[in-house]
């Protein structure tokens, strides 16, 4: 159309020009000096839609002086605002204008390690700002940069999702939270927004991106990301003096590759962006076979073929500049008909950076970035491939789940740093082990997997589990300390236990349980009579989230004698469970299951409860008698446990003395850091703690003498071979030795025979409970027996 304006020259080459700007993506339009018609190309057409008069009477009134260059905010007619640079210049008998879409963005990068360190080292000198929210717990990272780009001038600004939301322009600020929202919703594939800030009366834009990482229930855990600043952008130089001098001029300066080839794929035109980047002249009358490897030719030349066959086409094109650099270009290209010839005419865009980001974001989506194992996701797509391939081939796999034994310990008392060295260490040792073809993977924390591909014989993972074993049983060095853990792991092979990806997961962990409940450091193969186990286990937890409301929980009290005057000294009170199905069930059989389905405060609150309502009925009847409550090792490490007992004692309205808690030796000497501060402040308060169980932890004199206990308990194991047991009678005198020397009570548990009570008396303890005095007493039957006690 610019041709009958007599803008263009005639000629063959001005006609390919004149059919390029035709198809060229961009919006342009003319103004007639004659006449002031505007004459536009499709593409104005299709961004101005229903607007378009009101944007060329906008247009109409802008004084052109020579080249003029200004902002425009379109509005298409979906409603979706698009922010353009327009570019006018003056011609000999009109004026030429170019429209260029700015809002067009870099995709953002992310990073997802929550070790601040990590983030800024793996960023340096980057353009680009990192965060990491950890949706659970509310922390948010922000690296300098991202501050830097959100205009965060001081540090000491609190780290929290608002801290960002709150700088985003209001105009932007609800599709940006409503993307956010739906992303985490599972209702978007994608987080990628653009907003705008304002920085010292700046607008600038931004482009942010996020990729979820999910817990072990498929929920999403964290959100990392990168946000960059793409206010800038590279913007082509307009300055148009004559039609076919300004449009060439416009070509030349493009920063993306503009060419015209025919169908047999050689230049007709190709623009300064193509040349440089090719180290040539000019590409004219040169084909892609002349200056690429064949293969990358050939490539070409087929979606070349394609774009013929369909009209146009988009795609991603690998290509070597001169001097071997690798770039990736999105190559849009498209037919042009001329004096019945086609040619193909194309952009090439480059996208280098955004394939570097991609490859960026795909290595922390699917890898862990303290061991370079794969993560949780990347090992449930191996699982996927693998099962499929051994589907294919009839052939076998293993599934081995491992956790670490007694890291924990190691991360608690020595810090992370030794904790992740230690992980690096055992990622590092499990590599060694497998084959090439094998997977390991690092699930979160101290859990691993193992994916032994093609098994043979079923008893070869065997040999691989213990293998592993002995590796991970030696001696770690970690700095200037030695680590010693083990593996408990968990076998099962595909399709002989299941042909279910979920299963076989299940499976191995159901397997890796049994083998840490039967002793830590051993492998187990899984069995159906684990599927049974779990599917009782699973009902009972259940049922117990139930027990409280259902008043199916009571308490039993085994009295404690002082044989010396063989009156009551004080009750242990033991809760039982009266199921309707499986009639009285002991602590020892649903404490676990209270524990790991995150109901024992509950229970344990419910139990000292009942525990001060008995000890305010005897203290009503002038008995004061002391009550001891077990402490669970959950309830122990809650931070409010402290409080919520003192708020049941002065609510009840007893005398905090008659209240004694029992801890087990082996947790407290584990925790004892933690339950120290504890015990001292309740022990203030009134409130004694006895150690249930002695004998059978790893307590040292000096640990015992740090906490504010009254009392020790002598495990029933040591009691019940006595006369019989030589090892066991000098253990007990020992341990009646010791208490006497920190001057606190001892009880013997479990005393059945005169015997026991002899010889217990003649090494000094007169505290005794077990069935030779009475068995744990029914609450309902309790106030019945005090009565004939007193």
């Amino acid at each position: 159309m610019f041709t009958k304006l007599g803008i263009i020259s005639k000629g063959s080459d001005a006609q390919l020009i004149e059919s390029l700007i035709l198809h060229f993506p961009l919006p342009m339009f003319y103004k007639s000096s004659d006449t002031n018609a505007f004459i536009t190309n499709q593409a104005f057409d299709e961004v101005a839609g229903s607007h378009k008069k009101k944007i060329l009477d906008s247009l109409s009134q802008i004084q052109v002086i020579h080249n003029t260059k200004f902002e425009l905010k379109l509005t298409n007619d979906i409603g979706k605002e698009i922010d353009t640079v327009t570019y006018i210049s003056e011609v000999d008998d009109g004026t030429l204008g170019v429209i260029v879409d700015i809002s067009d963005q870099i995709k953002a990068k992310k990073s997802i390690n929550a070790l601040k360190e990590r983030y800024e080292t793996a960023t340096k000198g980057s353009h680009e700002g990192l965060w990491e929210w950890d949706i659970k717990s509310g922390e948010v990272f922000y690296s300098n940069k991202f501050r830097e780009i959100i205009g965060l001038i001081h540090k000491s600004a609190e780290a929290k999702i608002e801290t960002w939301i709150g700088r985003i322009d209001p105009r932007d600020k609800a599709s940006v939270v409503k993307k956010l929202e739906a992303y985490l919703n599972a209702q978007a594939d994608t987080f990628l927004a653009e907003h705008r800030i304002i920085i010292n009366g700046e607008t600038r834009w931004m482009s942010i991106s996020g990729k979820v990482s999910l817990d072990k229930k498929n929920r999403p855990s964290k959100l990392t990301g990168f946000i960059s600043d793409i206010t800038a952008r590279k913007e082509a130089q307009l300055a148009l003096k004559s039609s076919e001098e300004q449009f060439s001029l416009f070509m030349q300066n493009l920063p993306a590759g503009a060419f015209i080839k025919d169908e047999q794929g050689t230049f007709v035109f190709a623009n300064d962006y193509l040349n440089r980047f090719f180290g040539k002249e000019s590409l004219v009358n040169m084909n892609f076979t002349d200056i690429l490897p064949s293969e990358s030719a050939k490539s070409i030349q087929e979606k070349d073929q394609k774009t013929l066959q369909l009209g146009a086409d988009t795609s991603e094109e690998k290509l070597k500049d001169i001097a071997g650099n690798e770039k990736y270009f999105q190559t849009h290209k498209f037919i042009i008909n001329k004096d019945n010839k086609r040619y193909i005419g194309g952009i090439y865009s480059d996208i280098t950076e955004q394939k570097k980001t991609q490859t960026k974001l795909n290595i922390l989506a699917h890898y862990d970035l303290l061991t370079n194992l794969p993560n949780r996701m990347m090992f449930q797509e191996s699982l996927k491939n693998m099962i499929s391939k051994a589907n294919r081939n009839k052939s076998k796999i293993a599934l081995m789940f491992i956790d670490l034994d007694n890291f924990k310990m190691i991360n608690d008392t020595l810090g992370h740093d030794y904790g992740d060295l230690l992980l690096q260490e055992v990622a590092a040792r499990l590599k060694k082990i497998l084959r090439a073809e094998d997977v390991v993977s690092r699930l979160g924390g101290d859990e691993f997997t193992v994916i032994l591909d093609d098994v043979k014989d079923t008893a070869y993972p065997s040999i691989v589990a213990q293998k592993i074993i002995d590796t991970l049983s030696q001696p770690i060095r970690l700095k200037d300390e030695m680590g010693y853990i083990g593996a408990s792991i968990g076998i099962s092979i595909f399709p002989d236990d299941t042909d279910s990806m979920e299963q076989l997961i299940k499976n191995s962990d159901l397997a890796m349980y049994r083998s840490k409940n039967e002793g830590k450091n051993v492998y187990r193969y899984f069995t159906e009579d684990m599927n049974a186990d779990a599917s009782e286990k699973l009902e009972l937890t259940n049922d117990l989230r139930m027990a409280i409301e259902h008043e199916q929980l009571t308490l039993y009290y085994q009295p404690i004698v002082d044989t010396k005057t063989n009156k009551l000294s004080s009750f242990e009170a033991l809760v039982r469970w009266n199921h309707p199905k499986y009639g009285l069930v002991t602590p020892d059989n649903f404490i676990t299951l209270a524990e790991e389905g995150g109901f024992m405060v509950k229970v344990g609150k419910f139990v000292i409860q009942k525990a001060c309502a008995q000890i305010k009925i005897m203290q009503d009847a002038g008995l004061n008698a002391k009550v001891a409550v077990n402490i669970s090792s959950k309830q122990l490490t809650q931070n409010h446990l402290e409080q919520t007992v003192k708020n049941i004692v002065t609510e009840s309205g007893i005398n905090p003395h008659l209240l004694e808690l029992e801890v087990t030796e082996s947790f407290l000497m584990e925790n004892i850091e933690q339950v120290e501060k504890v015990i001292s402040n309740l022990k203030e308060f009134g409130i004694s703690t006895a150690i249930d169980d002695f004998g059978t932890g790893y307590s040292s004199l000096a640990r015992l003498k740090k906490l504010s206990i009254s009392k020790l308990k002598i495990d029933k194991s040591f009691i019940d071979d006595i006369p019989h047991d030589e090892d066991d009678m000098v253990i007990t005198e020992m341990i009646i030795t010791l208490a006497k020397q920190l001057n606190l009570d001892i009880v013997a548990e479990g005393v059945e025979t005169e015997a026991q009570v002899a010889f217990l008396k003649e090494k000094g303890c007169h505290l005794m409970q077990g069935y030779l005095f009475s068995e744990a007493i029914p609450e309902k039957d309790i106030n019945e027996f005090i009565k004939a006690s007193v």
